[in-house]
């Protein structure tokens, strides 16, 4: 008897263990990039695959390609670098009438500043010179790796810096998506800026419920799984995944608010935006675009898109 529960206790263990290592790399290929290019593995490329492929695709995860190659923007626009450790790389782009003032536009996980060049096409002409800039670890930026969020608030800063310093009499307003409008929430609730608006989009509440959002995407147990990734992300990436949560930022936030949400959005669900929108602490409004997704809200519907926008930055 003792002999067999000696036997289960070791492969007890080694369970555990396998676990663990399991999880560690799926934590590692979230949050790390790779900088070469890799086939894209959805449901039917995976499907097409041998058991022993599949087995080390369930083992080390799926490799996440760094996003470097992009769109160029259709108007005059300069390029550069801000910031120092990690180096991030921006575009800048300027109204064709007189400025009322500069947006500084963020992009989503996994993703990169050409994203964001539909948005800025419409603020410039509603009078905004635009900022657009690549996180740490995408697009054309220093680094493969992500926080999804966490230390991304200081690219934020690092951007807002920028614009006080060469263009300090203009009003400055964020707009973020996804990843980018958790990173804003983070940022204004860490830092002093002087804001007009917070344009944000779609933002998940916390990254446990965006860890368990990806989870039940492949139809995986949270329960345990959740919180295994969470500890090794932070340790892996020296951040606190437990206290990564948009609605305590948000609940900082006194900056007159714009959220916009994709009514079919596969990601964050409507609880989620609730409970971040209802700790905003300033004057805010929440728009449903009904056929919208997740971060493709400008493009799925760009007239419901540019009329909330204009009303919401014309509203003084």
């Amino acid at each position: 008897m003792i002999k067999w529960i000696k036997r289960l206790f070791i492969a007890a263990l080694l369970l555990f263990g396998l676990l663990n290592f399991i999880i560690y790399n799926h934590a590692y290929r979230l949050t790390h990039f790779v900088d070469k290019a890799v086939p894209k593995l959805n449901t039917e490329a995976i499907a097409k695959k041998s058991f022993w492929e599949k087995s080390k695709l369930a083992i080390m995860g799926t490799e996440n390609p760094k996003l470097s190659k992009q769109r160029m923007p259709d108007s005059l626009f300069k390029a550069f670098t801000i910031g120092n450790h990690p180096r991030l790389h921006a575009w800048w782009t300027e109204t064709n009438t007189a400025a009322k003032g500069v947006v500084l536009l963020f992009h989503g996980y996994n993703s990169n500043k050409s994203s964001m060049l539909n948005r800025s096409r419409v603020f410039r002409k509603l009078g905004y010179h635009c900022l657009l800039v690549d996180f740490r670890g995408h697009g054309n930026s220093e680094g493969v790796v992500t926080s999804i969020g966490y230390h991304e608030a200081e690219d934020v800063h690092t951007a807002y810096r920028y614009i006080q310093t060469y263009h300090q009499n203009l009003p400055i307003i964020l707009m973020g998506t996804s990843m980018g409008a958790v990173s804003i929430l983070n940022a204004v609730s860490k830092y002093e800026m002087q804001l007009k608006k917070l344009i944000i989009e779609c933002p998940f509440e916390s990254m446990r419920t965006a860890v368990e959002s990806r989870l039940d995407q492949l139809e995986l147990p949270t329960a345990v799984l959740a919180d295994l990734l969470l500890f090794w992300g932070g340790i892996q990436n020296n951040m606190d995944c437990t206290a990564h949560n948009a609605a305590k930022y948000a609940s900082t936030v006194k900056v007159p608010t714009l959220m916009i949400y994709g009514q079919k959005d596969p990601k964050v669900s409507r609880s989620e935006i609730n409970h971040v929108y209802q700790a905003l602490k300033g004057s805010k409004q929440l728009e449903v675009i009904e056929n919208a997704a997740h971060d493709q809200l400008m493009e799925d519907d760009p007239e419901t898109w540019t009329k909330v926008v204009w009303a919401f930055l014309e509203n003084s």
